[in-house]
């Protein structure tokens, strides 16, 4: 593997001290910012970051509760001894700032509008790069006041009704944003809510807002036929496993395949649409909260994989859908058995589009999805037939599963309905 000017991979023969010394650091510095207990058990192949600028970095991104950017809000941000006032541009995104250590408390504060700070949050730096999105419980629109018409007499102009409004129809497609004059397709700069001056017939001002939210007009067609015993009877058969197997994967997965406004049940991920995005990472840039090569954080023991822990994923999904449809809809894991859209093909289906409108429908097309699913990986197939957790795990979440114990927690859900049929 070769060495960037960050990091670099041991090879035989290499020692702490000899690194250190080529690349003018010290065996301390080194220890410090990898969290290396012993200098002398350092192994081929290990990699180590030469700079605590490639580890220790941490980054906020700052988006209003529609996940719109906050743009241009002062923050101070400190650690340590150090203190930052710093701006969040047109991106919403605040400056990255380097620690000093991996256990150093990063906070963050927010100006108010008369400039008195307020602490919104405070993060541990630890190792690797941290990007931490700060989500506000309002939205920010951005418009300018008027001044109140005056009558002859020099009073405020009153107002009985506001039928006499003038409408005002918003440009369908304005070609800049006054942040920095990108198209306003770029979402993160000219995105989000926008707001129209107006007035009334006595000469009033109003503000009209209006929203960029995407329509997501694929949720349409819902049925509600949930899954029956002899529906999992059948699907077991179809498999080879035993019905609590497959009910122990929807348990762990899903749970429940919609929810109570008859939406499936999803979980978006944005490392899944930054790879699926043309070309690669696209959107990162300017989105690097619905768009990135890593996914937001690790997941807890005991989380199920359908759990939503990076928020509400139906607003990221409409964000996401207004920039690439297609990359948006294979980065949500859909239903009852959260299958991820970038797998269609295997659930049955040739487009994502066809998969994510069977998902719509109801939790019997989730289900039959999953015995597609599971027949076109024969490894996985196997698993199921055999009972083997890990090997499940593996296949179907991939090797994060370790993280939070997912085999573990998928052979007690089988446990306990083994245990119901008896």
């Amino acid at each position: 593997m070769s060495n960037t000017s960050d990091f670099y991979v041991f090879k035989e023969g290499d020692t702490l001290s000899a690194v250190a010394k080529s690349h003018h650091t010290t065996v301390d510095h080194l220890c410090k910012i990898n969290g290396i207990p012993d200098p002398n058990q350092i192994k081929a192949g290990q990699q180590i970051a030469l700079a605590a600028k490639a580890v220790m970095g941490v980054t906020f991104q700052l988006v209003d509760m529609d996940r719109n950017p906050i743009r241009n809000a002062t923050a101070q941000v400190e650690y340590g001894q150090e203190k930052k006032v710093l701006s969040s541009g047109a991106s919403g995104q605040l400056p990255t700032v380097l620690t000093e250590s991996p256990d150093q408390v990063v906070r963050l504060y927010l100006a108010r509008l008369d400039g008195s700070l307020k602490q919104v949050t405070e993060v541990v730096s630890d190792w690797g790069n941290k990007l931490v999105t700060v989500i506000s419980p309002k939205l920010k629109l951005e418009g300018q006041t008027k001044p109140h018409p005056k009558d002859a007499s020099g009073l405020p102009v009153g107002e009985t009704k506001t039928a006499d409004a003038k409408p005002v129809k918003p440009p369908e497609n304005p070609v800049q944003t006054l942040a920095t004059g990108k198209v306003q397709a770029e979402y993160g700069d000219g995105k989000g809510p926008k707001t129209v001056e107006t007035a009334t017939a006595k000469g009033l001002p109003v503000c009209k807002v209006t929203n960029d939210q995407a329509s997501l007009d694929f949720l349409k067609g819902f049925t509600g036929e949930t899954i029956t015993e002899e529906d999992y009877r059948n699907a077991a058969k179809a498999i080879g496993c035993e019905v609590e197997v497959i009910k122990a994967v929807a348990k762990i997965e899903g749970g429940k395949g919609f929810d109570n406004k008859n939406r499936p049940r999803i979980l978006y991920e944005r490392h899944v649409f930054s790879r699926n995005t043309s070309p690669f990472g696209r959107f990162n840039s300017q989105n690097p909260d619905i768009s990135s090569n890593k996914a937001h954080r690790k997941r807890k023991k005991g989380e199920k994989v359908g759990d939503d822990i990076y928020g509400n994923s139906f607003p990221r999904l409409a964000k996401a859908y207004n920039l690439d449809k297609s990359a948006a809809l294979k980065a949500c894991s859909w239903g009852k058995f959260q299958i991820l859209g970038e797998g269609h093909k295997l659930a049955g289906f040739k487009t994502v589009e066809e998969f994510v409108a069977a998902m719509c429908r109801s939790e019997q097309e989730h289900l039959k999805a999953f015995v597609n699913f599971s027949s076109s990986n024969k490894l996985l197939k196997a698993a199921l037939i055999s009972k083997k957790w890990e090997a499940i795990a593996r296949e179907y979440n991939g090797k994060s599963y370790r993280k939070f114990n997912y085999d573990h927690i998928l052979k007690e859900a089988y446990e306990k309905y083994a245990k119901q049929r008896h």
